[in-house]
């Protein structure tokens, strides 16, 4: 959880919409040093994103919006909503509409995290290591609060997923608990072993993941 100040920067952004640092200043009376600081945090953490707005003439301006993650902290009645929703369709016998919706969401995490790992691989010569960062972002930006080790004893990669984003959905369908396994075969391409469940009342969700080197 953000500290005060970090829930204050993040609320104001929130109430004022995309903002620049001395705007910031005044309405959240934090020095600027300060604000650099938190900011440089909550872009970390995917909570805020940089933008470059042109205001007239000369250079564009730095302006700093929440991201979709970042929209998320705030109360929403989208999880009800959903939880609703699924068990309107499952009553209405149309599971399979469900799954293929599912299917449909992974495969568009699948895209988007091979993606990242793509592109990491170019920056770096292909180092595993970056790779598994770039996966580990991309996952913390979905709201898995993950945790990404390289076991090199084991020759395997260790994935601890302390989340669950998806919780509401998880009491009406299993579907989610199932991609999710298949989420991270398509992306290593080797055996993967769930080895805690959130469901069963363990702390996270945790994948160990044979290193396709070995």
């Amino acid at each position: 959880m953000e500290n005060n100040s970090k829930l204050h920067i993040l609320e104001t952004i929130k109430r004022k919409g995309c903002i620049g640092l001395n705007r910031l200043v005044d309405e959240t009376g934090l020095a600027k040093t300060t604000l650099r600081e938190h900011l440089t945090q909550l872009e970390r953490d995917g909570l805020v994103e940089r933008e470059y707005r042109r205001a007239g003439p000369g250079r564009p301006g730095l302006r700093y919006g929440l991201t979709l993650a970042g929209h998320r902290r705030f109360p929403s009645e989208e999880r009800e909503l959903l939880g609703d929703l699924l068990h309107f369709l499952k009553s209405e016998d149309q599971e399979e509409l469900l799954r293929s919706f599912f299917r449909r969401f992974w495969s568009k995490r699948v895209d988007r995290a091979r993606q990242r790992m793509n592109e990491a691989a170019t920056e770096n010569g292909g180092s595993p290591d970056k790779q598994l960062s770039a996966l580990c972002s991309v996952l913390e930006q979905e709201g898995f609060m993950p945790e990404c080790m390289d076991d090199k004893q084991q020759g395997a990669y260790v994935i601890k997923e302390c989340n669950c984003p998806f919780q509401s959905v998880i009491g009406e369908t299993q579907l989610p608990c199932e991609l999710e396994i298949e989420f991270y075969r398509k992306l290593f391409d080797g055996e993967v072993t769930r080895t805690s469940y959130i469901p069963d009342g363990d702390y996270s969700c945790s994948y160990h993941i044979d290193r396709p080197d070995n």
